[in-house]
């Protein structure tokens, strides 16, 4: 399309331009001798997450059963004006009052753990009008049991009210959700009715049995007793439930035990540790102030382990930022485990880092994993200063490895100067564990190499800053107690640090990947030669000013 403009005029109006197509425009200058040289300019329309539809458009019902709803929803829910919508997810809510706005939702696996499900996202994000405008969707159809992590249409709660909400996609991070739809309750489960008839027949039959059994009932239980009384003799209750310590010259076969039958005993074991300090308070976090802090609803800070801000101006919540102190090797406290910075809580984050005294930050996810936000890039680009609040942080140098890099950074307030090191592992799969998992062995000494074990905390995140994180700090925990220890129990290590954060060590698969560690070690399998190093930019030259540079 082409403009003429009169000629006062500076400035004119194209409409009609197409969100993510570059249009190249061409501008002269006429006067009565003729046309002045041309200006090109380029200039890419930007992509906008989809205009909220109206409070009306909502899917529907269609049918339901006691584990399944099936809903409807059109192609001309969402308006392409702000750029072609390239995918669909729905969001399956019980209670909708909790926050569902996050670009990185809670899965169905996620939610098990509550009473009444926050809401959680059905299915990774995908197209259905290729060939048609109307989709019908079955929530709660898949046995989520061998489908490997992450989302998974899981079966619902019978008897139980949900509601429903699609989300339409522009590019991986815009989207923009319909309201929530009206009401759906799934069918009561009838088998209880079922089973409550046969109950009578069954009591007949065993009331038969117990007269001809009766004798020797008790005389197996004069027998059990004894059994019983002679195990708590020797091993309290309180050692089953917290501990499980393995001599280290039978960690080999212990190993070899727990992973037959598909790794059976892991499954059991990881199963014991579920609900391990989840009856633990998260007031705070659950504060309306701070509920838009959180990057995950269902990963929330228990109260008695948060750390605390220091307060500013007496505004609410202004003490609150999603963390934890969590046991090391050193110390009750020598770490501080959070999740992956949002862009909204970064500067709480530096004042975390500054108040807490720490001097070593570990993250162990990308900032964009599978085309979705794991982490806000919350430090500088390059060499120049950038204040987070009142804090300044600057780049010094940085050394980048095959698997990991390490950032020296100075933090500034006021007049006070610190230094800081960031170490990053950059090479954890989206989904699983670094493979071999002597990579995450070979990380966890370079980071000692640099860190001793005093009394500063040390920040530790992932995204949630739960699986990833308690993974590491277990590990780290291991390895030092090698030197001075026959003994290990990674049981009671994953156990302690449960009842501080909720879900540290989150998968079973994590939980084998430190047993797979460390047999590594034992077997001298580590692979611990030098690691090459890939590039070195060199951002300043060593600061003799800064106290405490370790340079």
């Amino acid at each position: 399309p082409s403009l003429e403009v009169l000629l006062l005029c500076v400035s004119g109006s194209i409409k009609g331009l197409i969100p993510g197509k570059t249009y190249i425009f061409r501008i002269q200058a006429e006067t009565r001798v003729g046309y002045g040289p041309e200006a090109i300019w380029k200039e890419k329309m930007p992509i906008l997450a989809p205009p909220r539809p109206s409070s009306q458009v909502v899917p529907t019902e269609v049918c339901r059963s006691s584990t399944t709803i099936q809903i409807r929803f059109r192609r001309n829910y969402f308006s392409d004006v702000n750029g072609g919508v390239i995918a669909y997810t729905v969001i399956v809510a019980e209670d909708d009052t909790k926050n569902a706005s996050g670009l990185e939702m809670p899965s169905w696996r996620d939610v098990q753990a509550y009473s009444t499900w926050p809401p959680y996202q059905v299915m990774e994000p995908y197209n259905p009008f290729k060939n048609s405008s109307i989709e019908d969707l079955t929530v709660g159809e898949e046995n989520c049991e061998g489908i490997p992590a992450g989302y998974c249409n899981g079966p619902l709660k019978p008897g139980t009210t949900y509601r429903v909400k699609i989300r339409a996609f522009t590019t991986p991070d815009k989207f923009t959700d319909t309201y929530y739809s009206f009401p759906i309750t799934t069918d009561n489960d009838n088998t209880a009715l079922v089973v409550g008839l046969g109950i009578p027949v069954v009591m007949l039959i065993v009331l038969l049995l117990t007269v001809v059994l009766i004798r020797r009932r008790k005389h197996l239980a004069r027998r059990t007793t004894e059994n019983r009384a002679s195990d708590n003799m020797s091993l309290p209750d309180s050692i089953i439930e917290t501990s499980r310590p393995v001599h280290l010259e039978k960690f080999a076969e212990h190993y070899r035990l727990m992973s037959a039958d598909s790794d059976f005993r892991f499954s059991e074991e990881f199963e014991e540790l579920k609900h391990v300090g989840r009856d633990q308070p998260c007031t705070a976090a659950d504060l309306p102030c701070n509920r838009p802090k959180n990057r995950f609803t269902n990963i929330l800070p228990y109260d008695h382990s948060r750390f605390k801000l220091q307060p500013v101006d007496d505004e609410e919540g202004s003490d609150y930022i999603n963390a934890n102190y969590v046991p090391g090797y050193n110390s009750p406290r020598e770490f501080i485990v959070t999740q992956g910075p949002l862009h909204s809580t970064r500067d709480d984050f530096w004042r975390m880092c500054w108040e807490s005294n720490s001097r070593a930050i570990i993250m162990l996810t990308r900032c964009i994993e599978k085309g979705r936000e794991k982490c806000d890039h919350y430090w500088p680009y390059d060499t120049l200063r950038v204040f987070y609040g009142d804090i300044s942080v600057t780049i010094l140098n940085e050394c980048h490895y095959p698997d990991w890099s390490i950032t020296e950074m100075v933090m500034c307030r006021g007049e006070q100067n610190r230094v800081i090191r960031h170490f990053h592992f950059t090479t954890w799969p989206d989904f699983g564990v670094p493979n071999p998992p002597q990579t995450l062995v070979r990380f966890v000494r370079a980071f000692r190499e640099k860190v001793p074990g005093d009394q500063r905390p040390i920040v530790v995140h992932c995204s949630a800053g739960v699986g990833r994180s308690g993974t590491l700090i277990a590990l780290d925990r291991i390895l030092q107690q090698l030197h001075t220890s026959d003994v290990v129990d990674i049981y009671g290590i994953v156990w302690q640090m449960r009842k501080e954060r909720v879900w540290m060590v989150q998968t079973e698969q994590q939980y084998i990947c430190i047993h797979q560690c460390l047999l590594a070690v034992l077997e001298g399998n580590e692979g611990n030669g030098n690691t090459r190093e890939i590039h070195h930019n060199q951002g300043f030259e060593d600061d003799e000013g800064i106290a405490e540079s370790g340079m």
